[in-house]
């Protein structure tokens, strides 16, 4: 009887060395890129180049900022709005690492997870459904999203395509015959791992030389940071004292030049509505509400026209509203770069 069942053993044995490994394990997440202006796809592009193809070994760490890198000016990165809405360098890569951290979650037991930082109640884009799946990665800070594998390997696909960032993880290697090159088992249905989708074209666009004045651009980049990001659907009012708020020094701004030449908290602000006039004002899908400029007071220079110089003032009322009233809806981006503001609506 021990013969019997050696020899059992033996053939057992000799027909698992003729059966291919089981399939790779393979777990997808995606975030959708809707609105997303030129500068966040730019800076996106360059943090998932840099993750596609990443291979952790059994026990192994991933690092997002160790991966990534700094995100700074002379590596490529541009200024664009980050989860909370606030322009910096490198704004919009947060969502690469979101993507990557979703993708995770559907792993289960493959990975060890640290733990991770959010953008939670602050969040104000809106490629995840919940804030807690917001992950903040900041280099210089040292906030980071990390993992230590638990597969015998791990394999990073990240690409963008079809208007998404998507995240594939292959756990194990496909050992089959009718593999090809390394071995990995890689299916991607949307588009070849790496592909980055084009930047689409805004529909209506403006841009302004605010100058070099700190003070003036301090101002201008908050009030930028509170209007970029914002999405209006067909018939939706857009006010430009609602979305910025009070230009008020509990909120940040500073004394500077305003329109007309005058040191006021705030000044510069208006060089924000001024650039979104610009963009809309031969447009026939926005509908001006209210409207005022400097006029003959104007007397400087972010743009040639005194009657393109819209007047804002939040404490006396004095707004600066429109009415989208085109099919679907857009989305409002302003970036401010160099000096240089730029203001771009995107059809969603």
């Amino acid at each position: 009887m021990s013969r019997r069942i050696l020899a059992l053993l033996i053939t057992l044995a000799m027909l698992s060395c003729l059966t291919p490994a089981l399939a790779a394990e393979r777990f997808t997440a995606s975030t959708p890129l809707s609105g997303s202006g030129s500068g966040k796809l730019h800076n996106l592009a360059l943090a998932v180049e840099a993750i596609d193809g990443t291979v952790i070994p059994y026990g192994g760490r991933f690092s997002f900022n160790e991966t990534v890198g700094p995100r700074t000016a002379g590596r490529g990165y541009e200024t664009a709005p980050n989860g909370r809405g606030a322009l910096v360098t490198g704004g919009g890569v947060a969502q690469a690492a979101s993507t990557l951290y979703l993708a995770l979650g559907a792993s289960g037991d493959t990975v060890k997870i640290d733990p991770v930082k959010t953008y939670g109640s602050r969040f104000a884009d809106n490629y995840v459904d919940d804030p807690e799946d917001a992950v903040i990665t900041d280099y210089d800070a040292g906030i980071d999203l990390s993992f230590t594998s638990r597969a015998d390997t791990l394999k990073i696909e990240m690409w963008m395509d079809d208007n998404y960032v998507y995240c594939t993880l292959i756990s194990g290697e496909e050992t089959d015959a009718n593999a090809a090159g390394s071995g990995w088992f890689v299916e991607t249905p949307f588009a070849p791992a790496g592909t980055v989708a084009p930047v689409r074209i805004p529909v209506a666009t403006s841009s302004l030389n605010c100058g070099s004045d700190g003070d003036v651009l301090h101002n201008v980049a908050l009030a930028a940071g509170s209007v970029s990001d914002t999405t209006l659907n067909s018939g939706d009012t857009f006010s430009f004292n609602d979305v910025v708020g009070p230009r008020e020094k509990q909120y940040g701004y500073i004394r500077a030049v305003n329109g007309r030449g005058k040191q006021v908290v705030g000044g510069g602000v208006a060089q924000v509505a001024s650039a979104l006039w610009l963009a809309i004002k031969d447009d026939g899908r926005f509908a001006i509400v209210e409207k005022s400029t400097y006029g003959k007071k104007y007397n400087q220079s972010y743009v040639d026209s005194s009657a393109d110089a819209i007047l804002t003032d939040y404490s006396s009322g004095r707004d600066f509203s429109f009415r989208y009233t085109g099919a679907g809806s857009v989305t409002i981006y302003t970036t401010l770069t160099d000096g240089v503001l730029k203001c771009e609506i995107y059809q969603n």
